[in-house]
């Protein structure tokens, strides 16, 4: 769970929803390394995942063949298959705890504190943060497919180290009610066993966190490109960087896409069947501890876009570019 606030509510909702990422938990470079040097020619594992919406219950779900999954890299293809927008997004507990802990001493901290913002009550959203139970800061927040609108899919990859994680998803219903509260939570058990894959090979655009921002290589044209992220924040604050993207259409204004991902604002992170988004979504990585690295892919058409990090709007990260016809 992840982000930040408006002088003092977010700072602590989105210490957990969105920071944790400050412990150095390194992607395991060192494992991650240790892979790359494997000899097998043998890709990340595919894990594929569904976001659906049950209208008739009014829940929000992810639907997947597996729970349990060998360590190492691992490709999430993510379908959304719902009318509002998703992502999935990796919960790393800490020893010994499994979701029922996850979903019965912190997520109902979070759900009070969202309703109280909605409330515009502010000192009282904050408050509520007290009854947050100390291993809560033991949780690592370890990535996971981007923004996604629907229709779309998108593909991330991961080095998954061994234990248990919570696939979660937090946008949030137009009264404040978060996915996960509707459903919208899996357990993902990662064995002690370790694959042979290797971490996808040749992206065509790399980028790297840091304290200033997102520092972007590669070439932006058309059709499909793998991109590999690299987090190097060594000062991440609350909440380190991610990366998603944003197609724009011609009146889509970046002020709008901004306001919606801070989730300062009681709008933030509202999505519905008539008003999904104020942009269409089209994949990307959640935060990882510094030294890590992710991958994603997505296919540019000419147009529009945006890459962005959920920052809140004070900290916002937004570089626009243009993707020109070939014919051009």
């Amino acid at each position: 769970m992840k982000y930040y606030y408006q002088g003092v509510l977010l700072g602590i909702l989105l210490i957990g929803f969105l920071s944790c990422t400050n412990k150095q938990d390194s992607n395991d470079t060192s494992k991650a390394k240790q892979e790359s040097s494997n000899t097998s020619v043998n890709g990340p594992a595919l894990v594929e995942v569904s976001a659906i919406y049950e209208p008739e219950s009014d829940r929000h779900l992810f639907k997947t063949d597996t729970d349990t999954i060998s360590a190492g890299w691992t490709t999430f293809k993510f379908a959304n298959l719902s009318p509002m927008v998703h992502f999935l997004f990796f919960d790393y507990l800490p020893e010994g705890k499994m979701s029922e802990d996850l979903l019965a001493e912190v997520s109902p901290v979070f759900q009070e504190s969202s309703y109280l913002l909605m409330e515009g009550k502010n000192d009282s959203a904050q408050a509520v943060f007290s009854k947050l139970p100390d291993w809560f800061n033991d949780i690592v927040f370890r990535g996971g497919p981007g923004f996604v609108s629907p229709g779309k899919t998108t593909e991330a990859t991961l080095f998954m180290r061994p234990g248990n994680y919570v696939m979660e998803c937090y946008i949030k219903t137009a009264d404040g009610t978060f996915h996960w509260k509707k459903g919208m939570t899996k357990d993902l058990h990662v064995t002690s066993d370790t694959t042979d894959a290797n971490p996808p090979q040749s992206p065509t655009i790399e980028i790297t966190t840091n304290d200033n921002g997102l520092d972007i290589t590669g070439e932006v044209t058309p059709g499909n490109h793998l991109v590999k992220v690299n987090f190097d924040e060594e000062n991440p604050g609350m909440i380190a960087r991610d990366v998603h993207i944003a197609k724009l259409d011609k009146n889509d204004d970046l002020q709008d896409i901004i306001y919606w991902l801070d989730f300062n604002n009681a709008e933030g992170l509202v999505s519905t069947a008539e008003d999904p988004a104020p942009a269409t979504f089209i994949g990307g990585t959640h935060e990882m501890p510094r030294g890590n690295t992710a991958y994603f892919t997505v296919e540019l058409e000419p147009g529009r876009y945006a890459w962005i990090s959920e920052q809140p709007t004070s900290k916002s990260t937004v570089r626009e570019f243009t993707v020109s016809s070939q014919s051009e």
